[in-house]
């Protein structure tokens, strides 16, 4: 079973995402609105997926790695969600 931490990993990676698509810039305060989190939580799991290679936490974006994790996360979860209609 998956920590509270590696949920609220996936699901900042899958904001950051959200953020590009939308052409808006992510912010550890804007991150932390969103995700229902204090925005220290975010700065520090930035900092821990940094040193994975999946977000470049001084510009609070995905790197490549983390872009291709992100969108078969998206992706998955579509086909959840139409899985679950059928």
């Amino acid at each position: 079973m998956k920590t509270n931490e590696e949920k609220l990993g996936w699901r900042l990676l899958e904001a950051l995402y959200e953020a590009g698509r939308a052409d808006t810039h992510a912010t550890p305060e804007l991150l932390s609105t969103w995700l229902g989190v204090q925005e220290t939580r975010v700065q520090e799991l930035l900092v821990r997926l940094d040193a994975q290679g999946l977000v470049d936490g001084s510009r609070c974006r995905l790197s490549m790695q983390g872009l291709v994790l992100a969108v078969s996360l998206h992706g998955a979860q579509k086909l959840s969600m139409h899985s679950i209609a059928a």
